[in-house]
């Protein structure tokens, strides 16, 4: 969960935030303007999205922090974005707001169960009214309203989205936030003091430093030589008067203007872009709204266009529906469709009309073993999709003809007494002399099936039974086709993230081999520049296959990367990630990693072990395991992963390797276990090979081992050499 701390801020909002959150009941807005999606690119416009929604989470966990036994309610359409509040259990109540409940519904079910805190996603002028009631009700209340005005502007902003001005005494605290482009730190140029905005901005900071020194813009190639890099957050902090006449004009807390002031006076903002503060925000979202409106504008038209295509499409249609109606004939329209779970329903309800009877089962057979519940006629819909045993539909005997069946068909029960079935037949489908499936069809009124019936039956079973065959057929090559697409997308996404380059650090060299399987395991690795004294090396492997398995990996390598240049502490960049995983990530996958940081003229590796398997160091010949303990990430809290942090002196001549589980788990044709054994042997007999060779010769015996068996995991070594 990201804190204030995590950002760069100014001391001032601390002690005004601290007192914030110990505040009496009443509205809080976090206000701030992001752009929508429709608008034009933020970099072509100028515009910066405000921070407004992590501030708003923020809050909403120091409220939580500093309140541990008060209860709280959040409203939302989007309860996946505050999954990391979950783990509060019973304190925090999510209030979904979907059809046909409304956020007005929603706040007025808050005002009755009374929770201390309630946080509201959005303010909008629906719901604006009676965000200001609850709040005005005694309600602590946390939202955050999509506005370009601070302060005493927000409280005029809400009048005219239909605010009584009576139900402006329920508000608190306004929290504006928006982010200004920060000056390049590679070639910004003090401000001589005799230069004509250093006593404006002089003035208008009178508390700060007696002699700060500002700094204008010059450009580089670093900055596009634009002169400006990175971004920063400008606060403006407003604190309603005791007297709501007096709202609407009351001055912030801690104004925007002086804000920024400072940061110029830290050396963060350019003099200009402060002094043009309300002129340049203003011009911005100028920018937005004409961006905005004309890509309304684009959109309407696209829409118009392809309203056109749907209409022509729709009177095709018609003339085609029109043209299949009158061709009603069963056995053509069966051969025709394509889809299993539509062909099953209509050969059902076409069995019932054929011979007057009142219960009918189509059962389709997956393999020798297993037969599926198609549809059912007359019985419980729910039983649609039952697995059963294939012998109990087909009994001992491989008759084609139709056969009596009179108790209850397999996978369908019903509670209570079973009707009374008083005549009942097993009619087999088959195709091309292949059983694809039978029915069950029975009456509880008629004692028995006439004749005649019982042919249509067996002509229409003969029709139903090729439709089956060939739909099935079309299911299992799409499901086929899905699958092999999916695993080819996958390949991409592992393939793509993986270094084709390592970085070039004096005394070391590094060499890496990844193989996947045809089902793709979501292996990775990578050696990381941290500083000029420091590289990371890290080996992991996803669980689970397929593109859920590849973009796991993704998200965890991107996490990895973040967290290790903020951290130098393996342990600390794992617990990090561990935890992003836990709010981020997909439930039941984790993920095993090695993560070591390495100092480079001492040559001291710090490592931490989550899961992984343990790496081995050659060393004059020998083989050694590196220890360390840690579970994989993504499934537990921080508090049950048990990471340990060791440390090793590395030396030259030294070979350190890492791999994945695929590698020891291949198999011989026979089914034998490659092993960590044969590994290890195998490294000892050759450890005067180069990083490179020895990973060529590491997956050349693999591949003799393993021979015509299929591989069924990705195998990954990564080597660094100690020169």
């Amino acid at each position: 969960m990201l804190t204030l701390s995590d950002f760069f801020h100014l001391p001032q909002l601390d002690d005004v935030l601290t007192h914030l959150v110990v505040s009496d009941p009443g509205l809080t807005i976090v206000a701030g303007l992001d752009s929508r999606p429709a608008s034009a690119d933020p970099h072509n416009s100028g515009f910066l999205p405000s921070g407004r929604t992590a501030l708003f989470r923020i809050l909403m966990h120091e409220l939580l922090e500093a309140h541990p036994a008060a209860q709280a309610m959040i409203i939302t359409d989007d309860p996946a974005a505050f999954r990391g509040f979950r783990r509060l259990g019973r304190r925090v109540y999510l209030g979904l707001v979907a059809h046909p409940l409304t956020c007005t519904d929603r706040i007025a079910e808050a005002v009755h169960r009374r929770p201390a805190m309630l946080f509201i996603d959005q303010m909008n002028a629906e719901n604006a009214p009676a965000v200001l009631e609850a709040a005005r009700g005694g309600l602590h209340v946390l939202t955050q309203l999509n506005t370009v005005f601070r302060g005493a502007g927000v409280a005029r902003h809400l009048l005219d989205l239909g605010v009584p001005k009576e139900h402006l005494a329920g508000l608190v605290w306004v929290v504006a936030v928006q982010r200004m482009a920060t000056l390049c730190p590679h070639c910004k140029q003090p401000l001589p003091p005799d230069a004509p905005h250093y006593a404006e901005l002089h003035r208008r900071c009178p508390d700060a430093p007696e002699a700060p020194t500002y700094f204008r813009p010059a450009g580089c190639a670093d900055c596009d030589h634009t002169g400006r890099q990175g971004d920063v957050a400008v606060f403006d902090i407003f604190r309603a008067p005791p007297d709501p006449a007096h709202t609407l004009d009351h001055p912030s807390l801690l104004p925007a203007e002086e804000y920024a002031c400072h940061l110029a006076s830290q050396g963060k903002l350019a003099p200009n872009d402060v002094l043009r503060f309300d002129a340049e925000q203003m011009r911005r979202t100028y920018q937005l709204f004409t961006a905005g409106d004309q890509a309304l504008v684009e959109a309407n038209a696209a829409m118009t266009r392809k309203l056109a295509e749907i209409e022509a499409a729709n009177r095709v249609l018609e003339q085609r529906t029109e043209a299949l109606i009158s061709l009603h004939d069963l056995g053509q329209a069966l051969i025709t469709t394509t889809d299993l779970h539509s062909v099953a329903p209509r050969v059902c309800r076409r069995t019932l009309d054929l011979c007057g009877a009142d219960r009918a089962a189509l059962y389709y057979l997956r393999s020798a073993e297993t037969a599926e519940v198609l549809a059912v006629g007359g019985w419980d819909p729910d039983l649609v999709s039952q697995q059963v045993d294939a012998s109990r539909i087909f009994g001992p005997t491989d008759s084609t003809e139709p056969e009596p069946f009179n108790h209850l068909p397999p996978g369908i029960s019903v509670p209570g007494k079973p009707p009374t079935l008083r005549a009942g037949l097993r009619v087999p489908l088959v195709a091309q002399d292949r059983r694809v499936g039978a029915m069950i069809v029975q009456s509880t009124r008629k004692p028995r099936f006439a004749p005649g019936e019982v042919a249509l039956l067996q002509t229409l079973a003969n029709q139903a039974a090729l439709a089956i065959q060939r739909a099935g057929l079309i299911e299992e090559r799409v499901q086929k086709e899905r699958m092999e697409r999916e695993l080819e997308l996958a390949r991409q996404v592992q393939q793509s993230v993986l270094p084709r380059t390592f970085p070039e650090v004096p005394d070391y060299r590094f060499a890496a081999r990844n193989e996947p399987a045809r089902q793709v395991g979501g292996d990775f690795y990578d050696v990381i520049a941290l500083d000029p004294a420091h590289f990371g090396v890290v080996i992991a492997d996803v669980s689970d296959k397929g593109m859920p398995a590849a973009l796991y990996m993704a998200l965890t390598r991107s996490l990895i990367l973040a967290e290790s240049r903020r951290e130098r502490s393996p342990k600390a960049v794992l617990s990090n990630v561990n935890r992003l995983l836990l709010e981020l990530g997909q439930p039941n996958m984790f993920v095993t990693v090695f993560y070591a940081v390495v100092e480079q003229t001492t040559r001291m590796m710090t490592y931490t072990r989550a899961g992984h398997d343990r790496p081995l160091l050659l060393r004059e010949g020998e083989i050694r395991e590196l220890q360390g303990r840690g579970a994989a990430l993504g499934v537990l809290d921080e508090d049950d992963l048990h990471l340990s942090e060791e440390q090793v002196v590395l030396e030259p001549g030294d070979r350190l390797i890492l791999y994945t589980d695929g590698m020891i788990d291949v198999l011989d044709p026979q089914g034998a276990l490659f092993g960590r054994e044969r590994l290890v042997e195998m490294l000892a007999s050759h450890t005067s090979r180069t990083p490179a060779s020895l990973c060529e010769t590491t997956f050349d015996a693999l591949r003799a081992y393993q021979a015509h068996a299929p591989q069924y995991d990705d195998m990954t070594m990564v080597i660094v050499a100690i020169e």
